[in-house]
């Protein structure tokens, strides 16, 4: 009866802890949460590529019209579709810019509007590769000036940071980089973009807490749940051995997608000079065909195939990457098709189905 009575208690103390801590906004997500981000693009303007109709890209319309990233009414629209999608958090594609791109100033928009639409905020950092200095400036930059605000994404109270191209620098330089900033009183939870690299990248984990896969287009849809069953993994194995000893353990974040296609963009043909050779993968088809809904194919696929590993979270490649045709953002050839189809998923996920 005591032994009872001693686990109840134990039991109501954490359950308390649990229900203050997810109650306090400054500490954003729990570790465990079920948490799903979709990458956001701000470099489009109304003269870009975007709307080219000389045949370098196959032209994609969106529903809001041919848009500049830089007008507060069309992160609204944006913003406002995400929130329709069920979407938790952006990753938004930044680097430090104040002239061109002006990515400064359209980020201060996004955090300032996200609120609104219950939607948090992080940044996948462009250059990773650049000079460490660099890196350093960027990145201090971004979490003194946002690391306190209502919309920063947050995981047991630690501001998330995405980076790109991690492997311009060693583990040990990241390690370093991160313990400086540790140290100025900006504490942060890493997350690799985009450079698991068939395992390669799980020498990152510590100071990295995730590794993610960015796109799928080079993985067999056969072996794509075999895929993320092994990058789930890489992540125990460090926890086990590593992590929950130094207080860091990792998550194993998962990505689906609706389709791909840079197959009408030159510079990535072989037959124009490309480095790899243009990818593709059919928004119908995943394998064989899902006679049921043949639009969203692919992206049901991938998301079973996420599943299948157990995701901590789950990464929507993308929202409006629209040059690579992985965007979900409402367009007039698929309508909300994509917005609504990511709104049944993050359900599923939720449930855990």
């Amino acid at each position: 009866m005591a032994t009872k009575k001693f686990l109840f208690i134990c039991l109501a103390v954490f359950y308390t802890a649990s229900a203050a801590f997810a109650a306090d906004p400054n500490q954003g997500f729990a570790f465990d949460d079920k948490v799903v981000l979709a990458y956001y693009y701000i470099w489009f303007n109304e003269d870009s590529w975007l709307n080219d109709t000389h045949g370098r890209f196959e032209k994609v319309t969106p529903l809001v019209g041919a848009y500049n990233s830089t007008e507060p009414w069309i992160v609204d629209k944006h913003l406002s579709q995400m929130q329709r999608a069920k979407i938790d958090a952006i990753a938004v594609s930044w680097w430090y810019e104040e002239e061109v791109f002006k990515t400064n100033a359209t980020l201060d928009i996004i955090f300032e509007k996200a609120p609104q639409y219950n939607l948090k905020v992080t940044v996948d950092y462009e250059r990773g590769r650049f000079p460490i200095d660099s890196v350093y400036h960027d990145l201090s930059y971004f979490l003194k000036r946002y690391k306190d605000h209502p919309a920063m994404l947050k995981v047991e109270g630690l501001p998330v940071v995405m980076v790109w191209t991690t492997w311009g620098h060693t583990p040990e330089e990241w390690r370093d980089l991160f313990e400086r900033l540790e140290h100025e009183g900006l504490p942060a939870f890493p997350i690799m973009s985009g450079s698991y690299e068939d395992g390669k990248g799980a020498r990152y984990l510590n100071p990295f807490r995730a590794l993610e896969v960015y796109t799928l287009v080079d993985i067999e849809d056969c072996k794509l749940a075999e895929y993320m069953k092994t990058m789930r993994k890489h992540i125990d194995e460090y926890n086990q051995k590593t992590g929950f000893k130094i207080g860091k353990p990792a998550q194993h974040h998962a990505t689906i997608s609706p389709g791909y296609d840079e197959t009408k963009n030159p510079g990535r043909r072989f037959d124009h000079g490309g480095w790899l050779g243009a990818g593709w993968k059919d928004r119908t088809k995943f394998g064989v065909h899902y006679p049921d809904d043949p639009e969203g194919a692919y992206y049901r696929g991938t998301f079973e195939a996420a599943m299948a590993s157990n995701p901590d979270w789950l990464h929507i490649s993308t929202f409006n990457e629209l040059g690579e045709h992985s965007h979900i953002e409402a367009t007039f050839e698929f309508g909300y098709k994509y917005i609504d189809i990511t709104a049944e998923l993050v359900e599923k996920f939720k449930a855990g189905k």
